[in-house]
């Protein structure tokens, strides 16, 4: 009887201990689109004539069918807009958003959102222009997503998002964290209403960034870069390019130019086809941007690389378990350029994935990093092969090519690349390769290597196994946190979590009441922002009150855990 009042004791005792929950969230169901209810002005209408909003806690659910309009750019001042689908019901489309055109300008608003407080979308299809009507397609404007005010983070899930002459996503002030997962990316870049170097998919030049983690997403037509760091001023601290799956882009300044990189950069697990399509060149005019490297190739100009970043001795990198095709299309590519009116000299080629530094920074690993595969995609879009012919081209009639420029002024729809609606993407879209290809076990931990989306039983083992890593749903945390663990009191195992608002190097500890350690369960690593949830076994020990502390830049937070056996 005394050892049961001893444990109900320690229970209650721990009871303060014990985090209150967060306020909960408020839904608000947004109707589709029936004549005058844009969603901007449903989005605005929750905000008072002083600014301040009506609630602040407002989610913003669309219904799974809908079709939704938006004319007007959106502004969260301070306060943190979600915006999500309802459910995920099979065989009914996620929400459409559209840009609408504007009755003031006549073209559709320059964002979808300009984050001025922290954003959250998820499950939704958005598209850059109103596609029921293919001439819209003439006033695309630049993006769906910038940052207007610095320190805020992003979170983007399940959605697709296509159809922008400049970048689906920006953040033109330096966000906390920008966090891309399981999304598809259509359509970067529009020559109609831009250049060659626009059409990105990520465009973080704005300043530094905390972490940019962009996981299981798939990447399918793009002009410029995937992600553009190029010319920023600082660092991205931590990034993250994982099991990525992309198709089809010119990669006109790059595939994934970095600049400034910090503690940490990972880009492992990922599938690329003709994702260099352009090819290693002499050409001063792309050449331009692939400055930062500051290496130069035989003819001295900037060494084309399709990863690029300034050179420093502190990043830690990792790059493996990549791999790339050149199909018989891209191929075709590089050889016809020595029978066009502007000859290749050298010819060319796919070229390097990643420049001498960073290859030097990996060593023997730097051979394997990015390996060639042969699998077939089902259904995926036709190379841009008009497109880039038509680049090379002179610029004088008949050719009235763009002469290796980024002058567009003589670009025609029929140069344009196979440019798909939403709904290709939503339905049609597969890029499930054969399960017999050696790429299909070449990632880490023996998955497929690319978007395991397109792979749903693997997806869900990924997603259980710790070789996942962060969480990907849900919410960046706001501050640092250190969980009560789970169960308690416990027998032999309990979980303990944690909350990292910006990426940190944490160290997770265990003593006993005598303020001896008896474990370590995270050793002074670096980890990302996000929400963690690590096990502690504690059957080499004895019944008691034990102590967990958790430090990481800067501070540090204890909390007790009773072991009962």
């Amino acid at each position: 009887m005394r050892t049961l009042l001893f444990v109900v004791a320690i229970v209650l005792a721990l009871l303060v201990f014990i985090p209150v929950g967060a306020v909960a969230q408020h839904e608000v169901r947004v109707p589709p689109f029936s004549g005058t209810n844009f969603l901007n002005d449903f989005i605005a209408g929750d905000t008072l004539v002083n600014g301040q909003r009506r609630d602040p806690d407002a989610v913003y659910v669309l219904s799974c069918g809908g079709v939704y309009l938006s004319q007007a750019i959106i502004r969260n001042i301070g306060y943190t807009l979600t915006i999500k689908a309802n459910d995920t019901i099979p065989g009914v489309s996620k929400p459409v958003v559209f840009l609408y055109e504007n009755p003031t300008t006549g073209n559709p608003p320059g964002q979808l959102v300009e984050m001025r407080g922290d954003l959250i979308v998820k499950n939704l299809i958005i598209s850059g222009y109103f596609e029921p009507l293919p001439e819209k397609l003439t006033h695309l404007q630049g993006g769906i997503f910038d940052m207007g005010t610095p320190g805020n983070s992003l979170t983007l899930d399940s959605c697709i998002l296509t159809n922008t002459n400049g970048n689906h996503v920006r953040t033109s002030q330096p966000p906390r964290v920008v966090k891309i997962t399981n999304c598809i990316f259509g359509n970067m870049g529009y020559l109609g209403r831009s250049n060659l170097g626009a059409g990105k998919a990520i465009d973080v030049r704005g300043g530094s960034v905390d972490s940019l983690i962009v996981l299981n997403n798939t990447f399918v037509n793009w002009q410029d870069r995937i992600i553009r760091h190029y010319s920023s001023t600082a660092n991205i601290q931590y990034l993250r390019f994982e099991h990525n799956t992309c198709v089809n882009g010119m990669s006109y300044h790059g595939f994934l130019s970095l600049g400034k990189v910090g503690n940490r950069a990972i880009i492992t697990n990922n599938v690329l086809v003709d994702a260099f399509a352009l090819g290693q060149d002499t050409d001063a005019v792309r050449q331009a941007e692939f400055t930062e490297s500051t290496e130069k190739d035989p003819f001295g100009f900037s060494r084309m690389t399709w990863v690029i970043s300034a050179p420093n001795d502190t990043t830690r990198w990792t790059v493996s378990n990549n791999y790339y095709r050149v199909t018989p299309a891209g191929q075709a590519f590089y050889d016809s350029a020595s029978i066009l009116p502007i000859i290749a000299n050298p010819p060319l080629v796919a070229g390097s994935p990643l420049t001498h530094h960073i290859s030097g920074k990996l060593g023997a690993d730097s051979a394997t990093a990015f390996l060639t595969h042969t699998a077939d995609m089902p259904n995926v879009p036709k190379l841009m092969t008009e497109m880039m012919k038509w680049y090379r081209r002179p610029a004088a009639p008949p050719d009235s090519g763009a002469n290796k420029t980024k002058n567009t002024g003589a670009f025609k729809a029929a140069f344009d690349y196979d440019r798909r609606g939403y709904e290709y993407y939503r339905d049609d879209l597969d890029c499930a390769y054969s399960t017999s290809s050696p790429i299909y076990t070449g990632a880490t931990g023996g998955y497929p290597a690319g978007d395991l989306n397109w792979f749903p039983a693997r997806y869900a083992a990924w997603r259980s196994d710790p070789i996942s890593g962060v969480a990907t749903d849900g919410r960046l945390p706001s501050v640092f946190a250190l969980g009560q663990n789970y169960p308690n009191p416990f027998n032999p195992s309990t979980k303990i979590a944690y909350s990292l608002p910006r990426t940190s190097t944490v160290t997770l500890e265990v003593f006993d009441v005598l303020g001896r350690r008896v474990a370590i369960l995270v050793n002074n690593e670096l980890k990302q922002a996000g929400d963690y949830t690590i096990s502690f076994d504690g059957s080499r020990l004895a019944t008691g009150m034990y102590i967990y502390k958790m430090s990481a830049a800067g501070q540090s937070v204890s909390k007790k855990m009773m072991l009962v056996k």
